[in-house]
């Protein structure tokens, strides 16, 4: 009678055990991977150290290229441009100007083989860049994107993406504007085919003050991807660490880690004296090993998705 007591107690006791270590690995899991079916799903040679996510190497290797329409066309522009790119590792437009040119059909076949040559040297990323500025409106961006990527056979023609530049917090426009805005891109690249990304380059919670989460909350859902700037003389995760928190806070809100491009700017007063002695890659493997060792909130809520440069024009100065 003891021994058979004993025995259904060590039985117990073992199916207890399996299933708190079960119970762990799941927890550990859910620690350290994103949801699944959420296209931010981890890829083979991202760190996965605990909370942090970083993809490394860097999946978005980004140019901003200032002056788009002028260069779009030109023959000689075009290969310095495309053979800048590729001698620098960058898979990523963010185009300036497009607008002007897409706006008519006249020039759907000079953006088509740009776009094309493009897409043949590995960039994969075709971001038009909608500015705003202060006092704007509306914009016709939209319809000109799409009716554009409607004319194309290929889709190694088309643009993929649309960025949102409004410097709300620079007081560009009310939080109110922009954010319905936002939203509006956000809606309508979901029901074109194939669906567009949506980012949008963002600086400050500001203007106002006290609603960072309301504004952190809404980024995350409406964007696929955020370029936070890193706008100083060298590479500073502790200049964007606050920002990321509220951002990688509202990620966890919503169950999916949010894309985050690091914005570097290769002008004069920021890092174009550093890039003549480093790498664009440089930049982001120091920002990777600082990363490594900061701690906040909502660390696990962002994966650190690449990098882009602000812009072209400043950045072949200081690395031809």
């Amino acid at each position: 009678m003891t021994r058979r007591i004993v025995l259904h107690m060590l039985v117990l006791f073992a199916l207890l055990y399996t299933s708190c270590k079960k119970e762990d690995s799941v927890a550990l899991q859910k620690a350290e991977l994103p949801p699944s079916g959420t296209g931010s799903s981890l890829k083979f040679g991202d760190q996965t150290t605990g909370t942090t996510i970083i993809d490394n190497p860097a999946s978005f290797k980004g140019m901003y290229v200032d002056n788009a329409d002028a260069i779009i066309g030109n023959a000689t522009s075009e290969n310095n441009l495309i053979n800048y790119a590729v001698s620098n590792g960058i898979n990523a437009f963010e185009l300036y100007g497009l607008k002007n040119l897409i706006k008519s059909s006249a020039n759907y076949a000079k953006v088509r083989s740009f776009l094309s040559k493009c897409s043949q040297n590995g960039i994969t990323h075709r971001v038009n860049v909608i500015v705003y500025y202060p006092g704007s409106i509306n914009s016709s961006d939209s319809t000109y994107v799409r009716k554009y990527n409607s004319s194309c056979t290929s889709s190694s023609q088309k643009i993929t993406g649309i960025n949102m530049e409004w410097e709300w917090w620079n007081s560009a426009t009310t939080w109110a504007t922009y954010d319905l805005t936002l939203k509006s891109y956000y809606n309508w690249t979901r029901t074109v085919s194939p669906q567009l990304t949506n980012e949008v380059y963002f600086g400050w919670f500001k203007n106002p003050i006290g609603i960072e989460m309301t504004q952190a909350t809404d980024l995350v859902k409406y964007c696929d991807r955020i370029l936070l700037h890193d706008y100083r003389t060298a590479p500073d995760v502790a200049y964007m660490k606050s920002r990321m928190d509220y951002l990688g806070q509202a990620a966890l809100n919503q169950g999916s880690p949010e894309k985050i491009i690091v914005l570097f700017s290769a002008e004069s007063s920021f890092m174009g004296p550093y890039y003549s002695s480093h790498t664009y890659d440089d930049a982001y493997q120091s920002i990777a090993s600082q990363y490594s060792s900061v701690s906040f909130s909502g660390k696990s809520g962002v994966r650190i998705y690449g990098w882009a440069v602000f812009k072209y024009s400043k950045a072949k100065l200081y690395r031809p």
